[in-house]
């Protein structure tokens, strides 16, 4: 099977695929295969440059608004488990 059979194959099987999860681990080996990645996600996923750049700006909107969670905060709680 020359290349151009190849990529016919694999588009035809990317149309079928109806499971978003699916896609997202899809586009995460395509990020991975680009050298895109600059970080993973709390679940492992790949994470790029601007999906990087994103999460940060929400942490700092989030410790700008005052909802975050301190060190403290989270051992008062295993102390009060």
């Amino acid at each position: 099977m020359d290349i151009a059979a190849k990529k016919i194959e694999l588009m035809d099987w990317l149309l079928q695929i109806d499971d978003e999860i699916l896609i997202n681990k899809i586009i995460a080996l395509k990020s991975v295969l680009d050298n895109q990645v600059v970080g993973h996600s709390i679940k492992g996923y790949p994470i790029d440059r601007q999906e990087y750049v994103n999460l940060v700006k929400e942490a700092d909107e989030r410790v700008d608004s005052g909802d975050f969670t301190t060190i403290e905060d989270l051992e008062k709680e295993i102390e009060n488990w």
